[in-house]
Protein backbone atom coordinates (compact mmCIF):
# COMPACT_ATOMS: atom_id res chain seq x y z
CA UNK A 1 0.00 0.00 0.00
CA UNK A 2 1.18 3.20 -0.92
CA UNK A 3 0.45 6.48 1.14
CA UNK A 4 3.21 8.92 -0.31
CA UNK A 5 1.58 11.43 -2.79
CA UNK A 6 2.58 12.31 -6.20
CA UNK A 7 3.65 16.25 -6.54
CA UNK A 8 2.65 18.13 -8.04
CA UNK A 9 -0.43 15.61 -8.99
CA UNK A 10 -1.56 16.05 -5.76
CA UNK A 11 -0.97 18.87 -3.26
CA UNK A 12 -2.19 18.64 0.38
CA UNK A 13 -5.72 20.32 1.00
CA UNK A 14 -5.96 23.87 2.72
CA UNK A 15 -7.73 23.71 6.34
CA UNK A 16 -9.31 27.01 7.85
CA UNK A 17 -8.01 28.71 4.27
CA UNK A 18 -4.12 27.47 4.65
CA UNK A 19 -2.67 24.03 4.61
CA UNK A 20 -0.79 24.00 7.77
CA UNK A 21 -0.23 20.27 8.13
CA UNK A 22 3.40 19.31 8.41
CA UNK A 23 4.57 17.34 5.67
CA UNK A 24 7.54 14.24 5.19
CA UNK A 25 8.64 14.97 1.94
CA UNK A 26 10.85 13.15 -0.95
CA UNK A 27 13.46 16.00 -2.65
CA UNK A 28 15.58 16.03 -5.37
CA UNK A 29 18.44 18.71 -5.71
CA UNK A 30 21.79 18.88 -7.05
CA UNK A 31 24.59 18.89 -4.78
CA UNK A 32 27.53 21.33 -4.99
CA UNK A 33 29.28 18.75 -7.72
CA UNK A 34 25.90 18.82 -9.80
CA UNK A 35 25.29 15.25 -8.91
CA UNK A 36 21.52 14.31 -8.41
CA UNK A 37 20.88 13.35 -4.46
CA UNK A 38 17.64 12.44 -2.67
CA UNK A 39 16.43 12.73 0.37
CA UNK A 40 13.80 12.89 2.97
CA UNK A 41 12.94 15.96 4.66
CA UNK A 42 10.18 18.04 6.32
CA UNK A 43 7.96 21.29 4.93
CA UNK A 44 5.08 23.38 4.92
CA UNK A 45 2.68 23.85 2.11
CA UNK A 46 1.70 27.42 1.69
CA UNK A 47 1.67 27.59 5.21
CA UNK A 48 0.98 31.52 5.32
CA UNK A 49 -0.94 31.79 2.03
CA UNK A 50 -4.57 33.32 2.80
CA UNK A 51 -8.08 32.01 1.62
CA UNK A 52 -8.94 34.79 -0.38
CA UNK A 53 -5.59 34.44 -2.27
CA UNK A 54 -5.91 30.53 -2.93
CA UNK A 55 -8.10 29.83 -6.37
CA UNK A 56 -8.63 26.46 -7.67
CA UNK A 57 -5.82 26.26 -10.23
CA UNK A 58 -3.28 28.26 -7.55
CA UNK A 59 0.15 26.61 -7.55
CA UNK A 60 1.13 26.89 -4.12
CA UNK A 61 4.66 27.19 -2.65
CA UNK A 62 6.02 24.76 -0.05
CA UNK A 63 8.07 26.76 3.06
CA UNK A 64 11.19 25.37 2.83
CA UNK A 65 12.37 23.75 -0.54
CA UNK A 66 11.50 25.09 -4.07
CA UNK A 67 8.23 23.79 -6.14
CA UNK A 68 10.61 21.40 -8.43
CA UNK A 69 12.63 20.04 -5.35
CA UNK A 70 9.73 18.43 -4.12
CA UNK A 71 8.96 14.75 -5.89
CA UNK A 72 6.41 13.17 -3.20
CA UNK A 73 4.58 14.05 0.57
CA UNK A 74 2.42 12.26 3.02
CA UNK A 75 1.21 14.02 5.97
CA UNK A 76 3.56 13.49 8.91
CA UNK A 77 0.53 12.33 11.53
CA UNK A 78 -0.22 9.93 8.85
CA UNK A 79 3.15 7.93 9.68
CA UNK A 80 2.79 5.15 12.01
CA UNK A 81 3.97 5.67 15.61
CA UNK A 82 5.90 2.74 16.75
CA UNK A 83 4.36 0.84 19.56
CA UNK A 84 5.51 -0.18 23.00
Amino acid sequence: MNFWNKYPDNVPEKENGIAQKLCIVRIRFLNNCGELCESTTYDWYDEHAEFDEWIDDYVGEWSEHDNDEITHWIYADEIPLPEG
